[in-house]
């Protein structure tokens, strides 16, 4: 196989990680391209960078992400269309992304050199926004967000459904999620977790001045419109990894993308064990006094 293992600069900890886990991979015979972080351990193989780097090489058959969710992202993001299947190997916190821990990497090798997993498909957010040059992106895995640039006023936020008008928030903020990024800052603000086949997004209002606001799934064959107003001059735009600042008033339109990302789910890793895991879903101390009571 060729694999590609993306990671951030790792603690010590990490590299010794990534180190025995690529003489494994190198030992097997599998072909490997390292980010440069990792090259300077292994200088003798070859190096990748960017989304130009792997479309331009000879099929890559997975890539292996090396740290938290953030890492995940960035690594979704240099993936892009290309549909190599990612392969998330867990050494932050929580992780919802990335479901293999370290400890459990062996058992996940061997099991994806016998074909023992099934490849998830994640949707994306596309946007387009007239005010903004040169986005660094246009796609996001896990959401897109808006918030007031700054502490001093509340910003407005017209949202439309395919030119009906859903509501206006007054608000910090407001965020739309894929069912993937329903786990995460949406989750936080009170949104709700969506299976990840689920074909809609989330709408999530951040510290709404209206308590009767809540937040609101959308069939992701709909295109939400977002119009920023209010007294400041500026607003901030996030997907994902990227920050953006977005002049006030602006429109963002907001699709479901062309392509999907593709991660990988070995068995024992369904979505529900990985929810009852990372939110500890059950472990309440009084109830296990009870049982062994």
């Amino acid at each position: 196989m060729k694999i590609a293992v993306y990671c951030r600069n790792a603690n010590p900890q990490d590299e010794e990680f990534a180190n025995e886990m690529i003489h494994t991979l190198l030992q097997d015979g599998h072909e490997i391209w390292v980010t440069k972080h990792l090259k300077t351990i292994f200088d003798d193989i070859q190096q990748f960078d960017n989304h130009n780097h792997l479309k331009n090489s000879s099929a890559i058959d997975f890539l292996f992400s090396l740290g938290g969710d953030g890492t995940f992202l960035e690594a979704a993001a240099i993936v892009g269309d290309l549909g190599i299947p990612i392969v998330g190997i867990n050494t932050g916190r929580i992780g919802f992304l990335t479901g293999i821990n370290k400890k459990d990497f062996q058992s996940a090798y061997q099991a994806l050199q016998n074909g023992q997993f099934t490849i998830e498909s994640r949707a994306l957010l596309h946007l387009e926004c007239a005010e903004v040059k040169n986005l660094p992106s246009h796609f996001a895995l896990n959401d897109i967000t808006l918030h007031s640039a700054g502490d001093s006023f509340l910003a407005k936020f017209n949202v439309s459904i395919d030119n009906d008008t859903l509501n206006t928030y007054w608000s910090d903020g407001l965020i739309i999620a894929t069912p993937t990024g329903s786990t995460a800052y949406s989750l936080s603000c009170g949104g709700p977790i969506l299976f990840p086949s689920t074909e809609g997004n989330v709408i999530t209002p951040i510290a709404s001045h209206s308590l009767s606001v809540r937040p609101v799934v959308v069939p992701n064959r709909h295109e939400i419109t977002v119009t920023v107003a209010g007294r400041g001059q500026s607003a901030i735009l996030t997907m994902d990894s990227h920050r953006i600042e977005l002049p006030i008033p602006a429109t963002i339109k907001i699709t479901k993308e062309t392509f999907s990302i593709h991660t990988v789910r070995f068995e024992r890793m369904d979505f529900f064990t990985v929810i009852r895991e990372k939110l500890y879903w059950g472990a309440d101390k009084r109830n296990e006094e009870r049982e062994r009571g």
